[in-house]
């Protein structure tokens, strides 16, 4: 696994918007095909597990920790890889740290996608709110899961927006 603390983000930016920029050190993956705009980074990140496809529900912080690197992240979700597989629909929380000065914790997330490339796994986890888990979790599920598991879509746009600039606007590099 790659340790170097480069950061590759996503913004909810329509990707149309030609004149979007990135601030140094970052740049921008353009895909027409998506509806956010990526930034790359390889940014270590752990997170854990709060209930795999196979029933296990571990509501507290406790057990089953993933190490890996963030390789992309967007206000939809991110791509990581690991040396753990996690497997499609599992759900997790995470924490990363953006450019060594934003740490976000406790950000939920649903495994949406998982490919082995050799010995490393990519994973892509879309970001999700406690009201989307209402469809997968039991009511009884969701009252055991700490408070501090919340929206923080939110939280992580406003850092990613923070990176990106429109070009006609004046930035101090």
């Amino acid at each position: 696994m790659n340790d170097s603390t480069k950061v590759k983000f996503v913004n909810d930016v329509e990707v149309e918007q030609s004149e979007l920029r990135a601030r140094k050190p970052f740049s921008l993956k353009r895909d027409n095909q998506r509806r956010f705009i990526r930034l790359e980074i390889a940014s270590p990140m752990s997170l854990r597990k709060i209930k795999d496809i196979f029933g296990n529900f571990w509501p507290q912080e406790q057990v089953y920790s993933v190490a890996g690197n963030i390789l992309n992240i967007s206000p939809g979700g991110v791509l990581i890889e690991t040396e753990e597989p996690l497997n499609e629909a599992d759900i997790v929380a995470m924490r990363f740290t953006l450019q060594d000065q934003k740490t976000l914790e406790h950000v939920l997330g649903v495994v949406k996608r998982v490919d082995r490339d050799e010995d490393i796994y990519l994973t892509g986890i879309e970001f999700v709110n406690r009201d989307h888990l209402a469809d997968t979790l039991t009511r009884g599920e969701l009252d055991l899961l700490s408070n501090r598991l919340d929206d923080f879509q939110h939280s992580v746009q406003d850092v990613l927006k923070s990176y990106l600039y429109h070009e006609n606007e004046q930035t101090s590099a």
